[in-house]
């Protein structure tokens, strides 16, 4: 049996209920198909979406993947068809609907094509990473931040960090942010070429609304040193 999803996936998932959600199935050719759908409910046995439009072709079993929007940007997971059912819509007609098997892993987060904003210029915060199973702990400069994520340069010369690996990050950014305590899932990690230290890629798996306005007030700050310099 495989192993449970982690919480932070449980997590991304549930903040995805009741928006549009992709479906990519493979034909008998192996071309992928893509499906638009909306993600109705996560339930401790599986995912329940609405049956897609004009479409009768996915089958018990069928292995699928799932594309998402979650906290930290665009998710895709590995998911199996667990068979059709109908859901109550409040109506005289129930919605038709597809029960897929809970993924394991969602893999993804886009923050490369994400605006960012370099922080270190003037700002020079810094952040504690956490990892709340062993309560081990690193300190971390914060370089650039993005709606979806940041870069962070650790202050351990070999940090045990990994990609993939789910941390909390906190730290205290001015207005409108304030205190950041969030979960972030590590996509990389590698060695500074300007010291033993290291560079680590990280998505926020929960978005945070006010880095809108801390990241516009950011470039404010940025274009008018750069105007005076």
């Amino acid at each position: 049996m495989p192993p449970a999803p982690a919480g932070a996936v449980l997590r991304v998932l549930r903040q995805a209920v009741r928006s549009d959600v992709r479906v990519i199935r493979w034909c008998d050719d192996g071309t992928p198909e893509t499906l638009s759908t909306t993600l109705l409910a996560v339930e401790r046995t599986g995912l329940v979406i609405t049956r897609p439009e004009g479409t009768n072709r996915i089958r018990p079993g069928e292995p699928l993947e799932i594309v998402l929007q979650g906290g930290g940007g665009r998710f895709r997971g590995r998911a199996r068809c667990l068979g059709l059912s109908e859901r109550p819509s409040g109506g005289s007609r129930p919605i038709p609907t597809i029960r897929l098997s809970l993924p394991n892993r969602l893999q993804g987060g886009e923050r490369r094509q994400s605006h960012r904003v370099s922080v270190g210029f003037d700002l020079a915060p810094t952040g504690q990473l956490r990892d709340p199973e062993t309560g081990s702990l690193w300190l971390a400069d914060i370089i650039d931040i993005s709606m979806e994520g940041m870069q962070l340069r650790s202050r351990d010369d070999s940090p045990s960090i990994q990609p993939g690996d789910i941390l909390w990050l906190e730290t205290e950014l001015p207005s409108p942010v304030g205190l950041l305590d969030r979960p972030v899932r590590i996509m990389n990690v590698r060695k500074d070429g300007r010291s033993d230290r290291h560079l680590l890629g990280v998505v926020l798996i929960e978005p945070v609304e006010e880095l809108a306005e801390f990241i516009r007030k950011a470039e404010i700050r940025r274009a008018a040193r750069l105007r005076a310099s």
